[in-house]
């Protein structure tokens, strides 16, 4: 690669930066600021000044070894000092070392200085992590001193400034990302040898690499190094990090002269009916709480007599609505019940008209908890479209089932710590009542650690205890 600079001037450092992405992209990098004089003599006067931002942005050569092209990581953040740079370090895996320490600390310079402009709290209180040699430095200590840093001036109420400083924030957050893969993935980037054998286990597990080098560089970054490097020590480690990253509601509390509606939504052949009828033989014959059932599944060839088998087996009344009206009926007549379960129809997250006829029978029985049901055997990025297209029905918790199909519980990790919901059940197969139990960090991060067994089950259930 080779590099060519530009410079940008104007009234803040916002709108030169701004400028800076509409000419040269968002993959320019940002070499230094500086304040210059406004223009003319009654500039110069009145002491007015300008910003000017000075950037580079890198043009990719010819690589000079045949093979694999560049990956997004290296085109976007490894720059070349000139146009006949061996690249061997970027398409080798086993590189110079020293080189893949100097692109790093080129990195952690560059996250330094925007993190200073932006004035982020969370700079200042960042914590201790280990450098080339394994002792604990800040970010102070690892970023190299700007020669002239310009802060951002307190944001106002302009929302153009607002967005720009949420880009900028964002921008940051992504480096930070990607420098954690970067060091857990080339040799010499900061991770202790020792520690990346278990990135590439949470890879195995289903994690993905932002978030597995994140737990990996958490894991490593507080406490004796020395004692982590036995794994059996480093894996506790990894187990309190996942764990922190999780929350769960443990499962539907009831108050005593209060009822509470649940409404049970998600995809079709997730298991809906046959969670609804466990959760719903648990309150009333384990709890001994006043249950009742309302189902609104009217398009699944006999979805309502399987939930007619189940409610009579333990003596519940059952309501099929149709409608708002029927909806409202129904909760009337189950004013004096302690907990009403409502069974949904399954469809496809991507139909906007079935989203909103739910959402508004779910209205209409002003339920006090939606469980958005998903299976842990569907991959990540089904599952994030899943949890965005039932948004529309602002569920509360996420119920994961068929924790017994699948052996690798990274994507159930992974969703449960990016989608800002707690957990509330898992399901780990179709006995009624006994395959289900109150979700808990504890049993995510066993799961993710250690994975399931020979039947997919006791995995789960012997970490119930964890917390």
């Amino acid at each position: 690669m080779r590099q060519t600079f530009h410079k940008f001037t104007a009234p803040t450092l916002d709108e030169a930066y701004l400028a800076m992405r509409r000419k040269l992209g968002d993959e320019a990098i940002v070499v230094r600021t500086a304040t210059i004089p406004e223009g003319g003599l009654l500039g110069r006067v009145l002491g007015q000044t300008k910003v000017e931002l000075t950037a580079s942005a890198t043009v990719p050569d010819e690589p000079r070894l045949t093979g694999r092209p560049l990956s997004p990581i290296e085109r976007k953040y490894v720059s070349a000092d000139d146009g006949h740079r061996d690249l061997e370090t970027l398409v080798n895996p086993l590189g110079s070392d020293a080189r893949v320490r100097d692109t790093v600390a080129h990195f952690r310079t560059l996250i330094a200085e925007a993190q200073r402009r932006v004035g982020t709290a969370a700079f200042a209180n960042a914590p201790l992590e280990p450098g080339p040699t394994g002792e604990l430095t800040s970010p102070v200590e690892r970023g190299n001193a700007a020669a002239e840093v310009i802060p951002f001036e307190a944001p106002d109420r302009n929302e153009a400034r607002l967005a720009s400083m949420g880009e900028i924030r964002g921008d940051i957050n992504e480096m930070r990302e990607m420098l954690d893969v970067l060091s857990a993935e080339m040799p010499g980037a900061g991770l202790p040898p020792e520690y990346v054998q278990h990135y590439h286990m949470l890879l195995k597990q289903g994690v993905t690499r932002t978030r597995a080098a994140g737990l990996v560089k958490a894991a490593s970054s507080r406490g004796d190094l020395r004692a982590f490097r036995d794994p059996r020590v480093f894996l506790e480690r990894l187990k309190m990090e996942l764990r922190r990253q999780v929350t769960a509601t443990g499962g539907i509390a009831l108050s005593a002269g209060t009822r509470k509606i649940v409404a049970l939504v998600g995809a079709t052949g997730v298991g809906k009916t046959t969670n609804l009828a466990k959760l719903a033989a648990l309150f009333s014959v384990q709890e001994r709480a006043r249950v009742g059932v309302i189902t609104t599944d009217n398009y699944r060839v006999a979805a309502t007599d399987q939930l007619q088998v189940y409610t009579n087996i333990i003596d519940l009344e059952m309501k099929i609505v149709h409608d708002a009206a029927a909806m409202k009926a129904a909760i009337r007549d189950f004013s004096d019940r302690d907990l009403v379960l409502i069974d949904t129809a399954g469809g496809s997250p991507f139909n906007r008209d079935q989203m909103t006829e739910l959402r508004t029978l779910l209205d209409a029985a002003q339920a006090d908890e939606v469980h958005l049901l998903v299976s842990a055997n569907t991959s990540l990025d089904d599952l994030r479209d899943c949890v965005t297209h039932f948004s529309i029905l602002r569920p509360a918790a996420l119920f994961f089932t068929k924790l017994d199909e699948t052996r690798r519980y990274g994507q159930l990790f992974c969703l449960a710590a990016e989608a800002g919901l707690p957990l509330s059940y898992f399901s780990l197969g179709q006995d009624v009542p006994d395959d289900i139990m109150p979700a808990s960090p504890g049993t995510v991060a066993k799961l993710v650690i250690e994975g399931g067994d020979d039947d997919g089950r006791d995995s789960g259930r012997t970490s119930t205890e964890l917390t």
